[in-house]
């Protein structure tokens, strides 16, 4: 009986311990260029702090409704931009990308498939996102990803393990776009209105951790205010 009673006040301060742990929200869009090259950072968060916090990821659904479209219409700033994601992070925009899909303006640009992708990760591969969120902006920025072309993210859900006949299933599930939509509903009810933030809520309620790209050194620093060793 003693044991019984000994596991049982075990269990109950597990729980307890891990309903007293901040979450971070991070808020990003697949699209956005600062979110790739912020990606190795946020990494590197959830694998400093995975035991200390819980992390939710939320789509912030940056191009949606009326704004999908030939990528044609924003290519001169999307140009100027990347330089600026690639001199400030480093992170690398394909010859394709830059010379091909830039140039020639056709490709549709919408935030709702690849969010509904993160939704997916989201539910079957949950321990996997960070990496997927990575591997889903490297293809849209290296290999050319069709944003709006289902079929185009069948390798990348190869990558990470999903049955190559079922993801489209899962694409198809009202369901994953119901969630991505309501990510985009909590990103505006969070007042995030550019990417990438990152949030921290706790008891005491919800606060801002950093907005825009924040090179580690200096988001760890922030961080450890939060998270004393």
């Amino acid at each position: 009986m003693k044991v019984i009673v000994i596991l049982l006040f075990v269990g109950f301060v597990s729980i307890m311990k891990a309903q007293e742990k901040p979450t971070l929200i991070y808020v990003m869009d697949p699209l956005c260029g600062w979110c790739y090259g912020f990606s190795p950072v946020m990494q590197r968060v959830y694998d400093t702090y995975k035991e200390q916090a819980h992390f939710e990821v939320v789509t912030g659904g940056m191009v949606t409704g009326n704004e999908i479209g030939p990528i044609g219409a924003i290519a001169p700033f999307l140009k100027k931009a990347t330089a600026q994601v690639t001199q400030h992070t480093g992170a690398e925009f394909s010859p394709k990308f830059i010379d091909t899909i830039l140039a020639e303006g056709t490709q549709i640009l919408t935030s709702v498939e690849p969010s509904i992708a993160v939704q997916i990760c989201k539910s079957k591969k949950p321990d996997s996102l960070f990496a997927f969120l990575t591997a889903l902006h490297k293809e849209i920025y290296i290999h050319g990803l069709k944003t709006a072309n289902i079929s185009d993210y069948s390798r990348l859900f190869r990558e990470i393990g999903f049955d190559g006949s079922k993801f489209m299933n899962d694409f198809k599930n009202k369901k994953h776009r119901d969630m991505a939509h309501r990510d985009f509903k909590k990103a505006e009810s969070l007042g995030v209105e550019s990417y990438p933030a990152l949030l921290m809520r706790s008891k005491q309620g919800i606060k801002v951790i950093a907005r825009g790209y924040v090179h580690w050194n200096q988001l760890y620093f922030q961080l450890q205010q939060e998270f004393p060793q």
